[in-house]
């Protein structure tokens, strides 16, 4: 039986066990701390459902669904509710519900008269001669002008990477962009060229977000349960050596014990910036070295809960994007019991407040307390709430999302000579292949073999 060790419990760890289970391996995941799932984490009190990470995760294709489900969790699965359909943009201080098809375009006020013929231009772009990669602004305002950069892609860049479209890579953040743009000059006609190939084939399939009636935390303790005693929490690598073609590594469980597995195939699901740290042969740091150079802003996850009387905005939607344009201190918020049932008690609303990423750094790295006054001076201001919070949790992440930038290829070239140079040797995180905990998913389960 071929043998594999897994280091690092996140939703990638974990997934990647299971699926090397699943495919008949001896596995063995090792966990350095007492809990499962990386920054999947749900906190329960006082009646109210907050996520301290991740808050949703989207389901892009039925083989990702059907995973889900076969962990057990088709009845804790929750849709969000009907009132969550819009979203909303921050312009001139107030929440402007964000256009979501043709319609929407022509009568939003994000957009002026101009930018919305520029957006008819688009039809008839054309990709320029000899250009390999741009940045994230760079490819929008020479596709769409300055005001889809501002009030539209701005604000939407901080809410999934909380990072800087002036920084990140069009190709390796967004790549579908990128594609339509290669395929057809066009964006906009790039991507409905897709969709119709798509139907085409057959798949209709309309992604849409998910959580759990317990909170997205059941996702890697339904993985974790699967997984039994092959997961080893509070786990502690002491040393990794590499043996001919198989590699050897001695560890600590959570009571002390030392022990030494010599393994097959070893992966590393820890983040980038983390493996300067482990134990590994001199050459094998040496050759990764480079990958402590990926960008991680911190975050901060505010989440704060009200009484529905004290807030006047009627919180009928997803959330709210800000752009960077209206100078605030908050990256964007979510009308999280708006968005799940069970998320406050009877008569009571839950919002979740982001703040810092690479827009602000500075925020997020201040004590606690001021991050939580910050989060309900933006609420007050912004949706007209008042008093103080009766819920409140403050959640840090000092290095939270890895940023696609300009040069990106750059760590993925590192890590395929890594491999290449150490065979038995993986690297899979959010790092590669895609941020999004559904990807992470993805690309774990099919390192193994295809998903569905």
């Amino acid at each position: 039986m071929k043998s594999a060790i897994v280091i690092g419990g996140g939703i990638t760890g974990l997934t990647l066990g299971w699926a090397l289970q699943r495919a008949g391996k001896s596995v063995r995941v090792l966990e350095k701390s007492a809990q499962g799932g990386g920054a999947i984490r749900t906190l329960r009190r006082d009646g109210y459902l907050a996520e301290a990470g991740p808050n949703s995760l989207l389901v892009t294709s039925p083989a990702l669904e059907s995973f889900l489900r076969g962990l057990g969790l088709g009845p804790q699965m929750l849709k969000p509710t009907e009132s969550a359909k819009k979203r909303y943009i921050l312009k001139d201080d107030e929440f402007v519900v964000a256009p979501m098809g043709g319609g929407g375009i022509i009568s939003t006020p994000l957009f002026s008269t101009g930018a919305k013929f520029r957006l008819v231009g688009e039809l008839f772009a054309k990709k320029p001669s000899g250009l390999l990669e741009e940045s994230l602004a760079s490819f929008v305002e020479r596709h769409f002008g300055p005001e889809v950069l501002d009030y539209a892609v701005n604000p939407f860049v901080g809410g999934i990477y909380a990072g800087d479209p002036r920084k990140l890579s069009a190709q390796h953040a967004f790549p579908m962009l990128a594609e339509a743009e290669n395929d057809s000059g066009s964006v906009i006609i790039g991507m409905i060229k897709k969709r119709r190939a798509k139907h085409a084939r057959g798949e209709t399939f309309k992604p849409y977000s998910l959580s759990f009636r317990d909170g997205l935390q059941a996702l890697p303790d339904a993985i974790a349960a699967k997984l039994g005693p092959a997961l080893n929490l509070s786990a502690e690598v002491l040393s990794i050596e590499q043996i001919d073609s198989r590699w050897s590594v001695t560890w600590r469980n959570a009571t002390g014990v030392e022990q030494t597995d010599v393994t097959d195939e070893l992966y590393l699901t820890i983040p980038s910036f983390a493996l300067a740290d482990l134990p590994l042969p001199d050459k094998v740091t040496e050759s990764l070295s480079l990958l402590t150079e990926i960008e991680y802003p911190p975050v901060a996850s505010v989440a704060l809960g009200f009484d529905r009387s004290k807030v006047a905005h009627p919180l009928d939607g997803f959330g709210g994007l800000i752009p960077e344009m209206e100078d605030r201190a908050a990256l964007g918020m979510l009308f999280s019991s708006s968005l799940f049932t069970g998320r406050a008690p009877d008569g009571k609303v839950l919002l979740t407040v982001f703040l810092g990423g690479a827009r602000q750094p500075e925020i997020a790295q201040k004590a606690p307390e001021e991050i939580q006054e910050i989060a309900v001076h933006e609420v007050n201001h912004l949706l007209g709430a008042t008093g103080k919070p009766e819920f409140a949790e403050v959640t840090v992440w000092p290095r939270a999302i890895p940023q696609y930038n300009v040069g990106y290829s750059d760590f993925l070239d590192q890590i395929a000579a890594t491999e290449n140079a150490f065979p038995g040797l993986h690297l899979l995180g959010n790092y590669r292949g895609g941020i999004s905990v559904g990807q992470c998913i993805i690309n774990a389960a099919e390192a193994v073999e295809p998903l569905g």
